[in-house]
């Protein structure tokens, strides 16, 4: 029978010996002892592998990059992107949006495929003022190419100084071709929770905006409704779209507050099938007299996905949105004598009806999609200072998107600087008080893409949230 060698290759630190087929290892302080048979095959070519690289590879100079390489491509065999090897510094960098603040573009980038992927950028944050999107393939930062770079390398170039700019080269959908998207580094305030109330036909909505399950998101949410409830409400949407999960206890909280007590949240099943249960507290009946929807889309993902099923198949609350990311594994981290961290993924969320979350996601009760709009680019004028007549650019794309969006006809949407593109532009200058020369210059490409995120916000254009207002009665 094959043996797992992998595992006790991962934990190797010094070989001491082998006997039988026993095999012991001093790991640090401790030894630990796997049943393994001398003649596996696979285990017996990693050491004579790892000696003849020690004994003659000509550039050898050291076994640290040997035993990480090992560590992180046993983790890569594993086939799961969510299981990593991380230093204590880029350990801490994966976690900082759960925390304060900190400076960055302000988006949840995950290992997918082996590939550095947008899962969601955080509403309101540079990410999404300049159109980073959910599913976004990030190849390059700043022209260098970070296809091969660990997650921890890649969103430590992502981040940096407050008001600097980091450009992302990133693949998008089906597209062959690659986008540039320049994004000026801000603060990122972890404000979890946004509320406002709105008003459609006489009826009072309430609107509540979770971007992530924070250390601070149950406080903020209970305020939230609080605010809401002295408005008088006559509804509640609760929205998690693009919200890329966080801490289970905090969405355990959140669903404890609004429903009764001892009803299953969720439950997390390990590979033999054991699970380990989790209920609502506290409350004996619903918190809240009003209707509750919730929103997801592709960017909801972990803690978000397992909001939505409770709320969906507990409370028999409606979900309006598009299906959302099927992230529902759970991640346990460990940390090393050395100060790495080691993060594997252990159980896999199952919803309270006994759903797979993982590779599945959360199918809402109401399928919407978002306006096409939604998903334009920003004018990005790349390697150009200008675009002008005759060229053809994936900026002139997305100006000419845009332009028709707004109401100035453009012939065209392929790329190429058209005359009926030179008419619009000027047209768009003219009525901006920018000087209208048709040409589409840094202060044009910065405008039109401010026009298009301002429609993008605007409530009135969000067919999603239009279908869960028509809900309620």
């Amino acid at each position: 029978m094959r043996k797992r060698s992998g595992i006790l290759i991962a934990f190797m630190v010094v070989l001491a010996f082998v006997v039988g087929g026993l095999t012991t290892y001093v790991v640090l302080d401790r030894t630990v002892d796997i049943d393994v048979n001398i003649e596996d095959d696979e285990f017996a070519n990693f050491l004579e592998v790892l000696t003849e690289i020690r004994r003659s590879h000509y550039f050898y100079d050291g076994e640290g990059d040997l035993m990480r390489g090992a560590i992180e491509g046993m983790l890569a065999a594993t086939g799961d992107s969510y299981s990593n090897f991380f230093s204590p510094d880029d350990f801490d960098t994966s976690r900082t949006h759960l925390r304060g603040s900190f400076y960055g573009i302000g988006a949840e980038v995950q290992t997918i495929n082996d590939q550095s992927v947008i899962v969601a950028p955080f509403p309101g944050s540079p990410a999404e003022n300049y159109g980073v999107m959910p599913g976004d393939i990030v190849i390059s930062v700043d022209g260098e190419d970070v296809r091969d770079y660990d997650l921890g390398d890649v969103i430590s170039r992502i981040r940096g100084d407050y008001g600097t700019v980091v450009t992302l080269e990133v693949l998008r959908g089906n597209a062959t071709n690659s986008i540039h998207i320049s994004v000026t580094r801000g603060r990122i305030a972890n404000e979890t929770v946004r509320t406002s109330t709105l008003n459609f036909d006489g009826r009072n909505i309430g609107y509540l905006q979770v971007t992530t399950f924070g250390e601070e998101t149950y406080n903020e949410f209970r305020a939230g409704i609080a605010e809401l409830e002295a408005n008088g409400i006559d509804g509640l949407i609760i929205d998690m779209r693009n919200n890329p999960g966080g801490y289970l206890h905090t969405v355990t909280q959140m669903l404890s507050y609004l429903l009764p007590s001892g009803d299953l949240i969720t439950s997390a099943v390990d590979r033999n099938g054991n699970e380990q249960s989790y209920m609502t507290q506290g409350s004996s009946r619903p918190r809240l007299d009003v209707e509750i929807v919730t929103l997801i889309n592709e960017g909801s993902a972990s803690a978000s996905e397992i909001f939505a099923a409770a709320m969906m198949e507990i409370a028999g609350a409606e979900v309006v949105g598009t299906t959302s990311f099927g992230k529902g594994t759970v991640q346990q981290s460990r940390t090393l004598r050395s100060g790495d961290i080691l993060q594997l993924t252990t159980q896999a969320w199952l919803t309270p009806n006994g759903n797979l979350i993982e590779g599945h996601g959360v199918t809402p009760t109401v399928y919407v999609e978002a306006p096409d709009f939604y998903f334009f680019l920003q004018v990005h004028l790349g390697d150009e200072n200008i675009l002008i007549y005759d060229m053809v650019h994936t900026g002139i794309a997305s100006a000419q998107n845009i332009l028709n969006l707004l109401g100035y006809d453009v012939d065209r949407t392929d790329g190429y600087f058209d005359s009926s593109t030179i008419n619009a532009v000027r047209n768009f200058q003219r009525n901006n008080d920018l000087r209208p020369t048709g040409d589409i210059d840094s202060e044009t490409a910065t405008l039109l893409t401010i026009k298009w995120r301002e429609m993008v916000r605007n409530p009135a254009y969000d067919a999603q949230l239009l279908a869960a207002v028509d809900l309620f009665e």
